[in-house]
């Protein structure tokens, strides 16, 4: 029989015996092992995994009931998660969704609720699943409207669970959206525009790469509209010298969002915010605009740029002088001056009718102008 750990000693002794069995299985002689015990081993490990995450599940719960979040600052208990265990957002939040609907919950007016989700809540426990299969049965579940009746919920959850031992998360996802479309064959229960559900997010910035995640998904027409803007930009780039271009498919993408971008922002014709056209603003010393500019900031990201981009998004702007005193407060704010007049921009687009960089075909409205000889020469 075991014996239910009640103290903080009691955790940390088994988690120490835990330990050294993990350190046992890290250090064995799995080459001495025949092929199919190796495979064996593999589902012992994975076994073993399996219960490790229906205990970062419990764990969780009991502190989202402890209402811990509240008392150290945070706004959630995945948000206190995060932070304390340096997980990511999506796993801390994931262990909260789980433990929510697989255990027993306080009731209001004292207590226990029953788990939303009983039958998933024994199948982690018996290290059967995993957390991406229990992610998909509680997101599942989640769809089915609450006016199904109760039996036919238990026997959706029954069903799902019992393919979730058998199967992999992919195939497993194929069968949670059968039986939503089962359940719900003419979509009635879910939103009619699938832009409803559309959401897009940035990440946080890599400081050591410089690049930003983005995770998103997009409606089909958003998606068909994102194509038509950018595949004429996402082509490899004509060869030069007989060298292709080396850019990623995924690169070319990227690139040619950051060209549909800088041509909307060119344009200035979108909503007016805070008196303003959207545009990106930039900080540059003057000492640094005069010696042959130096590093800038970019303002909506704080983020610092090199000499080179700096000297790309300085050829075409608007140029606002502000004075600063000692203690960084602002004495005068000047009025924006612009490097290129729209005089010597139409000038500039009669003559040359686009893009004149050998190989580019870029009309006027999606090209920079640009200096043959570097602006910072003669300031």
């Amino acid at each position: 029989m075991t014996t239910a750990a009640t103290t903080p000693g009691d955790v940390q002794h088994v988690a120490e015996q835990v330990a050294a069995g993990l350190d046992q299985l890290l250090h064995a002689e799995y080459w001495k092992l025949p092929a199919a015990d190796l495979l064996n081993a593999a589902r012992t490990v994975e076994h073993l995994a399996r219960l490790t995450y229906a205990v970062q599940v419990a764990v969780a719960g009991e502190i989202d009931l402890a209402h811990l979040a509240q008392t150290h600052g945070q706004p959630s208990t995945a948000a206190l998660l995060r932070h304390a265990l340096n997980i990511g957002p999506g796993d801390a939040r994931s262990r909260v969704r789980a433990a929510q609907a697989v255990l027993p919950q306080d009731a209001i007016s004292g207590g226990e609720i029953p788990p939303r989700l009983p039958a998933l809540g024994h199948a982690p426990r018996g290290g059967v699943v995993g957390a991406e299969q229990v992610a998909i049965v509680v997101k599942t579940m989640s769809r089915i409207p609450a006016d199904i009746p109760p039996d036919i919920r238990e026997q959706a959850e029954t069903t799902l669970v019992g393919h979730a031992q058998d199967m992999d998360p992919t195939h497993l996802g194929v069968v949670a959206t059968r039986l939503i479309d089962a359940l719900d064959p003419d979509g009635d229960f879910e939103p009619h525009d699938p832009a409803d559900r559309a959401e897009l997010t940035l990440g946080v910035r890599d400081a050591r790469t410089g690049l930003t995640g983005i995770n998103g998904r997009l409606d089909d027409l958003t998606v068909a509209a994102f194509i038509a803007a950018t595949d004429a930009y996402a082509g490899p780039r004509p060869e030069v010298d007989g060298v292709k271009d080396q850019r990623s498919a995924g690169t070319r993408l990227a690139h040619a969002l950051g060209t549909v971008l800088d041509g909307y922002l060119a344009i200035g014709d979108g909503p007016t915010q805070a008196g303003e056209r959207p545009h990106v603003t930039m900080t540059v010393q003057y000492d640094a605009l005069t010696d042959r500019l130096g590093s800038a900031v970019l303002d909506a990201t704080r983020v610092t740029v090199g000499p080179a981009q700096a000297r790309r998004l300085l050829c075409d702007c608007d140029v606002i002088p502000a004075v600063l005193g000692s203690a960084g407060e602002p004495l005068d704010i000047g009025r924006a001056t612009r490097i290129w007049p729209a005089g010597i921009r139409r000038a500039i687009t009669l003559r040359d009718g686009g893009c004149v960089f050998p190989g580019c075909d870029r009309p006027a409205r999606w090209s920079d102008l640009h200096h043959i000889q570097s602006w910072v020469d003669d300031w």
